[in-house]
């Protein structure tokens, strides 16, 4: 006997089944202003999280970005209170390399409905959105056999007309 497939209670999704394999995030208020104070506390737990010092931490960024990079820096762009000091890009990417914060990079592209997947979180996503194409053309698949099998078909002469000699 086949195990009863249970059907979702009104209202419920199912996950498995439902148009989205992987948890799906959507942008935020457009004109939304950069949340400098998120990101600068954000950054200030990978720093409390980090087995590295702070003096260590900005000696590494300064060798990743090639640019002398103090203690001083370090705490001006992690501080709340330093609205007026913001980490550049280049800066920013080896602070998350340095602190290994990965997680930074999901954080900042939230709002925009992006999401940051890493190693085996990417191959699932990955593996999911190919089964779920794969049961797309299925379906296409099966709708045109059923369409063809419904009606005979036809099958007009391929041959050339013999022209006049």
């Amino acid at each position: 006997m086949s195990p009863r497939r249970r059907t979702p209670v009104e209202g419920q999704g199912d996950f498995f089944t439902g148009p989205d394999l992987f948890p799906v995030r959507r942008p935020a208020e457009q004109n939304r202003p950069v949340d400098t104070l998120r990101i600068k506390t954000a950054m200030s737990e990978a720093l409390k999280a980090c087995p590295e010092s702070r003096e260590m931490v900005a000696a590494k960024i300064g060798v990743l970005t090639g640019r002398e990079f103090t203690l001083w820096a370090l705490n001006a762009y992690t501080a709340p209170s330093r609205e007026d000091h913001d980490i550049g890009l280049s800066r920013f990417v080896a602070f998350v390399r340095v602190t290994g914060a990965y997680w930074l990079w999901d954080m900042l592209v939230e709002d925009d409905g992006l999401m940051v997947l890493q190693g085996r979180e990417a191959k699932l996503a990955e593996l999911g959105h190919l089964r779920q194409t794969k049961r797309q053309l299925d379906d296409k698949l099966r709708s045109l056999e059923r369409e063809l099998n419904a009606s005979p078909v036809e099958v007009n002469s391929r041959r050339r007309p013999r022209g006049k000699a």
